[in-house]
């Protein structure tokens, strides 16, 4: 038995992927600023225009377009894509972070990285570090 087979290591190329897995699945238990505030007027504006201003808003095979648009919380992953956009939003995520973590999620696609420049390019330059009435 090689020092990788034994039960609970890692074999060698695999931390970086084990490591990004346990980052998302502790970050998609977080409820996004959007959902914990309602003073979050500044995000909740941003994010019901996107469908609009970068159409078609689809990641991996995901229409995030089409899940803002009905504020569908039952879609499986918009929660998760509502906590980084909104971290995005108050400046918590950087541009290139917010790109790994929602590609890392959703997955890549043909239309991902066009609809992720597009969320990052319409960033109101003078948004808020937190929700009004939060900081």
């Amino acid at each position: 038995m090689t020092m990788h087979q034994r039960k609970g290591t890692i074999p060698p190329r695999q931390p970086a992927r084990f490591l990004l897995a346990a980052a998302i699945a502790s970050a998609a238990g977080c409820a996004p600023d959007s959902i914990k505030s309602m003073q979050a007027t500044g995000f909740n504006g941003y994010l019901r225009q996107l469908p609009t201003a970068c159409s078609p808003l689809i990641i991996g095979s995901e229409n995030v377009g089409d899940d803002i648009q009905m504020n569908n919380n039952g879609a499986p992953n918009y929660a998760y894509f509502l906590d980084v956009t909104s971290k995005l939003y108050y400046h918590q995520l950087s541009p290139a972070g917010y790109r790994q973590a929602v590609i890392g999620f959703l997955g890549p696609g043909a239309q991902s990285d066009k609809s992720i420049d597009c969320i990052i390019r319409t960033l109101p330059t003078d948004r808020p570090t937190a929700p009004a009435g939060t900081y």
